[in-house]
């Protein structure tokens, strides 16, 4: 039997990169690790007539590429927050800039050939713009008829002061990402602080109250839903218990329409249950955790996608 072979395009070092790689070793594939971290200082990837070579080892015998990140990060523009996180030349910033945009080509210009060819990559590099491009993603969930929260995206000072008026609660995020979910309170309606709207928009949404329920989509299959408990406006990093939860048909299927929409093939969504029954989308992302929840349930969500990740290399997904 001939021995299947899955990339993942990760890191060495990140929980989830190494949780699957010993996992799908279990399962008998082989498996290699393309280090997005360490390119290009570190790694050496090269592309010749669509044919990809990872630190000499040629990727074309690849069944099925697992894309847990690719560090694709848009080029730097707060020099402020790049001199905390290291050492930035002032003077020459925009050579930094350059080779993030050339780093950035290179990496999706090689997935996006890879799925050209036909090779299962999971998930599409630009479905990871939807985690970048939020209004957009919100947009496109609100056009498919999905419900989602009354969202306004401006640096109009008025504009802000009219909405939040509406509502009694509402919350802020940034457009791409980054940064937790947090309430509006009045001192942020200050002059002071909406003298910063000038400076760069903001996502603003009505508040919706209700349950957080996590979604794990695969294919075309809910395989997972979980109610998580939290008292934070974003539950991230603040998880108090997760309780297993059964959701009606048409929220399942507005679930797949959601990742189809969205060119996902593996999503974790994100939902409000509110007190009168509704669901509400917040946001499906590309490349979602989910060994936390594997851990406090013991559910193997982690194996489940092992076999899908198996069965699309197989071409039986």
């Amino acid at each position: 039997m001939e021995t299947i072979t899955i990339a993942i395009v990760g890191s060495e070092n990140e929980a989830h990169t190494l949780h699957m790689k010993d996992l799908l070793h279990e399962k008998g594939a082989r498996v290699i690790v393309i280090d997005t971290l360490q390119y290009p200082e570190h790694a050496c990837l090269s592309l010749e007539q669509g044919a990809a070579d990872y630190n000499g080892i040629a990727l074309s015998g690849v069944n099925a590429f697992y894309v847990r990140t690719v560090f694709y990060r848009y080029p730097p523009y707060d020099l402020e927050a790049r001199d905390r996180q290291t050492e930035v030349d002032r003077d020459n910033w925009y050579v930094e800039y350059a080779a993030e945009r050339e780093r950035q080509s290179h990496l999706a210009s090689w997935l996006c050939i890879e799925a050209a060819k036909g090779k299962p990559v999971i998930n599409p590099i630009d479905s990871f713009d939807m985690h970048y491009l939020k209004p957009y993603q919100i947009d496109l969930l609100r056009r498919n008829e999905i419900p989602v929260p009354m969202t306004l995206v401006t640096n109009d000072q008025e504009a802000l002061r009219t909405f939040a008026k509406r509502f009694k609660k509402v919350v802020y995020k940034p457009l791409s990402g980054g940064a937790p979910c947090q309430e509006l309170v009045p001192g942020d309606l200050s002059e002071e602080r909406l003298e910063r709207l000038h400076a760069a928009p903001v996502l603003f949404q009505e508040y919706i109250e209700g349950e957080n329920i996590r979604v794990y989509v695969m294919g075309a299959k809910v395989v997972s839903s979980h109610r998580i408990q939290s008292m934070a406006v974003d539950y991230r990093g603040h998880e108090e218990g997760y309780t297993r939860v059964d959701l009606p048909e048409p929220v399942k299927q507005m679930c797949l329409t959601a990742v189809r929409v969205c060119r996902m093939k593996f999503s974790g969504i994100d939902l409000i249950k509110t007190k009168t029954g509704k669901y509400v989308f917040l946001e499906c992302n590309p490349s979602p955790m989910f060994l936390g929840i594997v851990q406090a349930t013991g559910e193997p969500l982690d194996r489940y996608f092992a076999d899908y990740l198996l069965e699309t290399a197989r071409g039986r997904a």
